[in-house]
C-alpha cells in the first residue's frame, strides 16, 4: 500500500510539473505575440496574371525608335576620340594538346630487367657444397664443473633452504 502511494505522489507531483510547463508556454507566447505583433501581409494585386504577363513583354520589347546618341563622343583636348579601354582576353595556362603518357610500363619493364644481385658471403663461412668438420655439431662430452656443484648442492635440503632464502633477498623489488 505503501508503494503505491509513492507512485501516486510522484506521477501527482509530475502531472502538476507538466501542467505548469504548458500554462507558462501559453503565457510566453501571449505576451511576445502582445509585445512584438506580426507584420502585415501584403495582400494579393488586383491585376490578374494575364495582365501583368502583358506588362513584362511591353517592358521586355525594344523600342520601335532608335535611340538619340546623348552626345558626342569624348575627345581629348586635340580632338582625338579617347581611347577606350580593353582588357585582354583571358587565357589558359593549362597545356591541353600534351599526350598523357603512362609511367607504369616503363616502371614495369625497368623491374622486369634487373636482376638480383648476388649475395656476398664472408670467408670464413662454410660453403653448402663443401662438407662440414667431423667436430662442427657434436655435443661436448663433458659437463661443466659448476653444473655439477649445484646439482650436487639442489639434492641436500639444508642447500636448497638456503639458495631459497638468498633468492628472496636477491629479488628485485619492482
Amino acid at each position: 500500500m505503501e508503494k503505491l502511494q509513492t507512485i501516486l505522489l510522484i506521477l501527482f507531483g509530475l502531472g502538476v510539473f507538466i501542467w505548469r510547463m504548458v500554462r507558462k508556454a501559453i503565457e510566453t507566447t501571449a505576451r511576445e505575440s502582445r509585445e512584438r505583433p506580426r507584420p502585415k501581409v501584403p495582400s494579393l494585386p488586383d491585376t490578374s496574371f494575364k495582365e501583368l504577363l502583358k506588362q513584362m513583354q511591353a517592358q521586355n520589347q525594344p523600342d520601335a525608335t532608335p535611340r538619340q546618341p546623348v552626345g558626342p563622343a569624348p575627345t581629348t583636348p586635340a580632338d582625338r576620340p579617347l581611347p577606350r579601354e580593353t582588357t585582354p582576353p583571358p587565357h589558359s595556362l593549362e597545356r591541353t594538346e600534351v599526350r598523357p603518357i603512362s609511367l607504369e610500363e616503363k616502371a614495369t619493364n625497368r623491374a622486369n630487367q634487373e636482376t638480383v644481385p648476388r649475395a656476398r658471403r664472408a670467408a670464413t663461412l662454410p660453403r653448402a657444397t663443401s662438407p662440414l668438420p667431423k667436430a662442427y655439431n657434436r655435443p661436448s662430452g663433458t659437463t661443466n664443473p659448476t653444473r655439477r656443484t649445484v646439482r650436487d648442492s639442489l639434492r641436500n635440503a639444508t642447500d636448497v633452504r638456503a639458495a631459497f632464502v638468498l633468492s628472496e633477498v636477491l629479488r628485485r623489488k619492482f
